[in-house]
């Protein structure tokens, strides 16, 4: 199964003059396994930390916990609980619609909270963010510390039917 993959990263070690970038190696290798495995390893690539932001697994997509982290600057959006919850879940949306999902599909969070007192306030902005009546399971604790000082972190996992 995964032969054919080695066999992409032996030539590559073979041909210096015309390798293509590691970049392309590694698409190559990543391309391959998905197709072996049916599994999708959904980009783009975090910037903390050697994880992927979510993993198709037939109809199931694992999206890796969020914290917030602008997109556009990187930087760490934490003035307020509410201004965290609500860039934590944005960048869970577009995770999710980079996939072919939606937040109606969502069918389980974790929520990871440094002050499980932010629960209320980070709870309302949460509501908003999946249809009333269909809410996903959810498990929400309260952590020692969160990555770059986060406050909230949020994972879920999602079902297309």
């Amino acid at each position: 199964m995964i032969a054919r993959s080695a066999v992409l990263l032996l030539l590559a070690s073979l041909l210096p003059a015309c390798q293509p970038p590691e970049d392309a190696i590694r698409k190559a290798v990543a391309d391959e396994l998905n197709r072996q495995t049916g599994t999708a390893w959904i980009s783009p690539t975090p910037v903390i930390g050697p994880y992927t932001p979510a993993v198709r697994a037939g109809r199931l997509l694992f999206v890796s916990g969020q914290i917030a982290l602008d997109p556009e600057t990187g930087a760490l959006r934490n003035e307020d609980i509410e201004t965290e919850t609500r860039q934590v879940l944005d960048n869970i949306g577009r995770i999710l619609r980079a996939s072919g999902y939606d937040s109606s599909e969502v069918v389980s969070t974790v929520v990871y909270l440094t002050d499980i007192g932010n629960y209320a306030k980070m709870n309302l902005v949460y509501g908003g963010y999946f249809l009333e009546g269909r809410y996903p399971a959810r498990t929400a604790v309260q952590v020692a510390a969160l990555p770059k000082g986060a406050n909230v972190e949020i994972a879920v996992v999602a079902y297309k039917q």
